[in-house]
């Protein structure tokens, strides 16, 4: 037993001096590995690259930062590169400010970035109010050194003065003029009996969420060369066109004889709602060559109210319709084209016009009335099978009539009207060009009436007039 026994140690020790020097090597060999791990590019010529040598942001109004912005830096060797320190070369009185790597920061030191690696830069900006009235040009740079070696990514930003209304109760009445753009944040209301004009050529922009209330009167005096517009306040090119970015205009209960002309409305959750009870002797508001389009929900929505329209385009309106009208009220539109179709933006999914005269609540119908709407010379078109619903119910139903209109709609429509199911045929709805081509049925086939000229401020004949908001 003993000599087994002694024979397993011997065994075991033989073997333990065998692998020992096979262990020190293996360690050696590992420490030499860890410690490439760590050897950084020391050449002073070596220089990092940048995804973008300038980082451009679009006008940016004073006081309101802008939204963010980024750039990458890569390490294009096969060692490990140590950036010895990044910065604003504007220090703590830049109006620019940067994250680096995570860190919200004027400069950092030391920044290790590994072989064939990147790390981002975001930058954002603010802009301190001036007297200027032009836009104004804000510059700085990022500046890098790396073994001694300095590079730099500048920064460009353009300001923008503005009139700002945060939170706002107009108590008096207001003209607006034509100077500088107008910022509205956090919403404004127009009093009672309070009447806002505003100029040809004046631009409103909105917060996120901001709502304009209308308990007065808004009047909107654009013209064909100087349209009025209303959109959102970022105007990167991210924004352009997306639906969402500000609340919309309410013609609030008792507030009647608004007028916009030649107003473009975009980029909104609702373009116009007129939300009343009570009809007056005069519409709550009306539209006269004006332009709704990239609304998440309507472009016009009324309850119970008193809208008229002449002139007018209203398209690419998400969630619910173009127009959209619950609980009845009194509608005219004259000359209006409205047409929807799915986008990046929007989910077409319900006809651009519905009409109803009640509204459910826990499974009960209400009624306030009749829903009393004429469509003289109107389009109705768009990218569903069906493109007009009529919901009428109860005693009060609804009279809808369409006089002379091109709709794609296979409802029964009132014995009083008079229309046509044909391609209206658009220049481009891609490129959203909703004037009317060379052949349309639409062309010459319009109820002459008392318009004189069309959305784009061009003549109509005496004869019979085009159907829709475009004369061709």
């Amino acid at each position: 037993m003993y000599s087994e026994q002694f024979q397993f140690t011997f065994a075991v020790v033989t073997k333990m001096k065998f692998f020992k020097p096979l262990f020190i090597i293996l360690c050696f060999a590992l420490s030499i590995v860890s410690c490439r791990k760590d050897v950084f590019i020391t050449d002073t010529s070596v220089k990092i690259n940048f995804s973008k040598d300038t980082l451009t942001f679009d006008t940016v109004f004073t006081s309101i930062g802008s939204a963010t912005r980024f750039f990458k830096v890569f390490n294009p060797y096969s060692k490990k590169i140590k950036i010895s320190s990044i910065k604003l070369a504007g220090g703590d009185q830049s109006h620019f400010r940067i994250n680096v790597d995570g860190i919200s920061t004027i400069e950092a030191n030391d920044v290790e970035i590994a072989a064939h690696d990147s790390m981002y830069i975001y930058a954002a900006v603010t802009v301190d109010p001036n007297n200027d009235a032009n836009p104004f040009v804000i510059e700085d740079s990022i500046l890098f050194e790396t073994n001694g070696n300095n590079q730099k990514v500048i920064l460009n930003a353009w300001g923008q003065n503005a009139h700002f209304y945060y939170d706002s109760v107009i108590v008096a009445d207001q003209h607006w003029v034509n100077d500088l753009p107008y910022v509205i944040i956090n919403s404004m209301i127009i009093d009672s009996n309070v009447t806002v004009t505003i100029d040809p050529g004046c631009r409103i922009y909105n917060h996120p969420h901001s709502l304009i209330g209308v308990k007065g009167k808004l009047i909107v005096n654009g013209t064909a060369a100087d349209t009025v517009f209303f959109r959102g306040d970022r105007l990167e090119n991210y924004f352009q066109d997306l639906p969402g970015q500000w609340g919309g205009i309410i013609i609030l209960p008792g507030s009647t004889g608004s007028l916009m002309e030649y107003t473009t409305l975009q980029d909104g959750d609702i373009g116009v709602w007129a939300d009343d009870s009570v009809l007056y002797a005069q519409p709550h508001v009306a539209l006269k060559q004006v332009v709704i389009k990239n609304m998440t929900y309507a472009g016009i929505r009324g309850i119970s109210a008193w809208v008229e329209g002449e002139n007018t385009l209203v398209y690419n309106c998400g969630q619910n319709n173009c127009l959209q009208v619950l609980i009845g009220g009194k509608y005219r539109f004259t000359n209006c084209t409205f047409v929807d179709y799915s986008n990046i933006a929007i989910n077409h999914q319900d006809p651009a016009v519905y009409l109803s005269n009640y509204f459910t609540a826990d499974q009960v119908n209400y009624f306030f009335g009749g829903c009393d709407a004429k469509f003289e010379n109107c389009i109705i078109w768009g990218g569903l099978d069906e493109e007009l619903a009529l919901d009428f119910l109860g005693t009060a139903a609804g009279d809808a009539i369409f006089d002379s209109c091109c709709i794609k709609t296979d409802s029964t429509l009132s014995a009083s009207s008079t229309w046509f199911k044909q391609d209206p045929k658009f220049i481009s709805t891609t490129n959203e060009n909703y004037r009317l081509q060379f052949g349309s049925p639409c062309v010459g086939s319009g109820k002459t009436n008392l318009l004189t000229v069309d959305l784009d401020g061009l003549a109509r004949p005496l004869g019979h007039i085009d159907i829709g908001c475009y004369e061709r």
